[in-house]
């Protein structure tokens, strides 16, 4: 599914975060946003889901303005898993996984058989009885993107999903996520990560795309040092796979 972000403008208090972004996901692939800190990566995520709303521009999905789909509509098309995953409510890890069926379009298995699927796909099947609460950061993030699974949506939204993970972990999901034949469009800060999986790259910089292309297009060594103020670009190792070099 195209989702496309067209001269997207949000101030928030009075300053401008976002400044005529257009940037677009590559179906079928892992796209990824990079840049520093505060640059409005996760501001423009949060403006899919009228999170944060858009001072100007438009978004579409699948061609249509993404405010002519109803909620529930949009949720059976895109999950999306944010970098809050606090819980107030004393839920096990199978209910809130259940909360994703609510959007799910096809019913053609049964839901339970759905639910231990996506739990097992990553993971997680052995905590289904667990409280949310009792869970470490990266055990809740796994049972927050199962249920983005659950819903059955092509395409996925995630910002900064490795955030909580240990290094295992982030290998284990990211290897996951190029593997499940979805749609993927990720936040993500480590740019030895984002240049090993992400097929296509936007790095970012007060609120503008500045660059994009391939990892090895978009992360050349002038660049890196301009925006990340490190010795280090991405390159094609001996055995032809994507890899991040630093110098120090």
């Amino acid at each position: 599914m195209k989702i496309q972000y067209q001269d997207i403008h949000v101030r928030l208090g009075g300053k401008e975060i976002l400044k005529g972004v257009d940037l677009e996901n590559r179906e079928g692939c892992l796209t990824g946003i990079i840049g520093p800190n505060g640059c409005g990566k996760s501001t423009l995520i949060k403006t899919t889901f009228g999170i944060t709303t858009p001072s100007q521009g438009e978004i579409l999905v699948d061609g249509k303005p993404v405010s002519s789909y109803k909620p529930k509509q949009l949720a059976s098309m895109i999950g999306y898993v944010g970098q809050d995953m606090a819980s107030v409510f004393d839920f096990t890890v199978q209910e809130v996984v259940a909360m994703g069926l609510y959007a799910r379009a096809d019913h053609s298995r049964p839901d339970r058989e759905v639910m231990e699927l996506a739990m097992e796909e990553l993971g997680i099947l052995h905590l289904r009885d667990r409280s949310i609460l009792s869970l470490s950061g990266g055990e809740r993030k796994m049972a927050f993107i199962a249920r983005a699974v659950v819903q059955g949506a092509d395409t996925l939204i995630l910002d900064e999903p490795t955030n909580h993970l240990d290094i295992r972990h982030q290998l284990f999901l990211l290897d996951y996520l190029k593997a499940c034949k979805k749609t993927v469009l990720i936040v993500i800060h480590d740019l030895r990560l984002a240049t090993h999986y992400c097929d296509y790259i936007f790095l970012m910089n007060e609120g503008k795309v500045i660059a994009q292309g391939t990892p090895i297009e978009a992360l050349n060594r002038p660049r890196v040092k301009q925006f990340f103020d490190i010795e280090g670009e991405a390159y094609q190792n001996e055995n032809g796979e994507k890899d991040f070099a630093m110098f120090l």
